[in-house]
């Protein structure tokens, strides 16, 4: 599921395979991760809880709503609390072939801003997530290789190295994804500067069918160098249940209606 762009997770117990028999899978399975199904359309509540590195924590509510049309795919995320942020609102475009659409609704500007290339490795409304974060990357924009195949949390997982064709085309120089093989779904990903060190981990549990399927209710955000996380839960999601065109609007943002 794309909860506004996309949330995932692992942990680590080997049991190795020659990196050989999988280097040549690695584009077959970051096209099985991009073509999951997670239906036609979904909606879900949430609770988000920022966690400083001091440990005080802040939560939000919020909700998102994604919609997929061919080749096109669109999501909206809407915060209720705290009454700071009340309104502020986030609505992504996916184009398949091309580059993704991404506006932001302050109410305080009472304007919709279109969110440029070089602004999306800016944090999204002060949490750990960035706007690259939360969209799905695009598996032609990578080079793609299995390291080796190793249980984690209690699933099979190809362990897969993502490495940019273009550096200015992420943030990161790197990501390497926990992928579970039954479930065509990151359980955990960990995410690389460009000199190769770890800044970030992004962590999908408490996996549940809904609707026939598979949804991670919990999701953390975790970033490294400032010691901070971001933690989503799932409190209700819904599948395939037909959600209005108008929602994923520039209108709707600034009125909701």
């Amino acid at each position: 599921m794309r909860l506004a762009g996309a949330f995932i997770l692992w942990t680590i117990i080997v049991f190795s395979m020659p990196i050989c028999a999988w280097s040549t899978d690695g584009n077959a399975v970051a096209q099985k991760v991009y073509d999951r199904d997670d239906g036609k359309d979904s909606y879900a509540r949430l609770k988000m809880l920022l966690i400083d590195k001091k440990g005080h924590k802040r939560l939000r509510t919020l909700i998102t709503a994604v919609k997929d049309y061919g080749t096109l795919s669109k999501s909206y995320t809407r915060f209720y609390t705290p009454s700071a942020i009340d309104g502020t609102t986030f609505l992504t475009w996916e184009v398949h072939d091309s580059d993704n659409d991404q506006f932001l609704y302050l109410p305080a500007l009472r304007r919709v801003r279109r969110v440029v290339s070089r602004q999306k490795k800016n944090r999204f409304v002060n949490t750990d997530f960035t706007f690259e974060d939360l969209e799905r990357r695009k598996v032609s924009l990578d080079s793609h290789r299995i390291l080796k195949v190793e249980a984690y949390s209690g699933y099979s997982c190809w362990v897969l190295e993502s490495i940019p064709k273009e550096k200015e085309s992420s943030q990161y120089g790197k990501r390497v994804s926990w992928i579970a093989k039954d479930l065509h779904m990151a359980l955990r990903i960990d995410f690389y500067d460009s000199r190769g060190n770890l800044v970030k981990r992004m962590l999908n549990r408490n996996l549940k069918k809904i609707d026939g399927i598979w949804t991670a209710m919990d999701s953390e955000m975790q970033d490294l160098k400032r010691r901070s996380r971001t933690i989503l839960r799932i409190t209700q999601v819904k599948y395939n249940k037909g959600i209005p065109d108008h929602i994923f609007s520039k209108e709707y943002m600034r009125h909701g209606k």
